[in-house]
């Protein structure tokens, strides 16, 4: 009698009844992936989305310069509060960026304003010793300049030494009309009665560039 062969099981069969055999034994097994094995090399592109990312795993350092643009950033979410001291450049802000309505009130001084301050002086012809008269002396400020103030009084005849004669009449803007942009300049008017000494006029503009 010629013994018959029973033929080995398939490769695929054997793997089946392997598993069959952990199934019924309860055995339980977790694949281990050893330490740094996986870097950016393994990962897919968009495998790590925003819901994979813990709070906090993004900081400052981890983002190159430039990554956050305007587009990036939603209206409203950049407070002052978060904004370090001078983090705010005038080479970043864009021309006409920042308008009246955006200043908080006295948030801008004189101190901060650099407004080049000229004074302008000059005097009326002198009136002559024990004469009385009138007299008026104007100051015209330079070009691309707007008067902001002035005043003036009787001096001597060839000095800016004030003196106990004459009264000043008036002193004011020129030209005078009112709520214009047009003044550029200052007048003082007067009138003295005869005295021991010759005198005149002397008045002080004071402008700023425009």
């Amino acid at each position: 009698m010629t013994p018959r062969r029973v033929p080995l099981p398939s490769p695929a069969m054997a793997v089946a009844l392997c598993a069959l055999f952990v199934a019924l034994g309860g055995a339980s097994y977790a694949l281990t992936v050893p330490r740094n094995s996986v870097g950016p090399n393994q990962l897919r592109t968009h495998a790590v989305t925003s819901t994979k990312l813990g709070s906090g795993a993004v900081t400052a350092r981890a983002i190159r310069d430039g990554a956050v643009s305007g587009r990036k950033i939603g209206p409203g979410s950049v407070h002052a509060s978060d904004l370090a001291a001078a983090a705010v450049r005038s080479a970043a802000l864009a021309k006409g960026a920042v308008t009246a309505d955006k200043l908080a009130p006295d948030s801008v001084t004189a101190a901060q304003l650099s407004l080049p301050v000229v004074s302008v002086q000059d005097f009326s012809a002198v009136l002559p010793a024990n004469q009385n008269g009138f007299r008026t002396a104007a100051a015209t400020c330079p070009a691309n300049h707007r008067v902001v103030g002035g005043g003036g009084g009787w001096v001597g005849a060839d000095s800016t030494d004030a003196i106990g004669y004459g009264t000043v009449a008036g002193s004011r803007p020129t030209p005078p009309a009112a709520g214009t942009d047009t003044q550029n300049g200052w007048e003082v008017y007067g009138t003295d009665a005869p005295n021991p000494i010759d005198r005149r006029l002397m008045v002080i503009a004071i402008c700023i560039a425009t």
